[in-house]
């Protein structure tokens, strides 16, 4: 179990590095309702952060714009 844990944590570090200082800063005032980054995905508009609490995802953008109605599909 906790190598497991070791395992996310190393995940989650190396996808911050990823984040630009918005997205981390919009990430730091989200995480304190239970939300954790899942992943980054690029796209023609930039790097895009997914962030999930539960089934619920959002996204954050470069600019540090939270989404809370994102149309992304999470697959199981």
């Amino acid at each position: 179990m906790q190598e497991e844990r070791r395992k996310v944590e190393a995940k989650i570090k190396k996808l911050l590095k990823e984040l630009s200082v918005a997205q981390q800063c919009s990430l730091s005032e989200i995480s304190h309702f239970g939300y954790t980054l899942s992943f980054v995905r690029q796209t023609p508009d930039g790097k895009l952060a997914v962030v999930q609490l539960g089934d619920a995802a959002i996204t954050i953008d470069e600019e540090g714009e939270i989404d809370h109605n994102s149309s992304i599909k999470i697959r199981d």
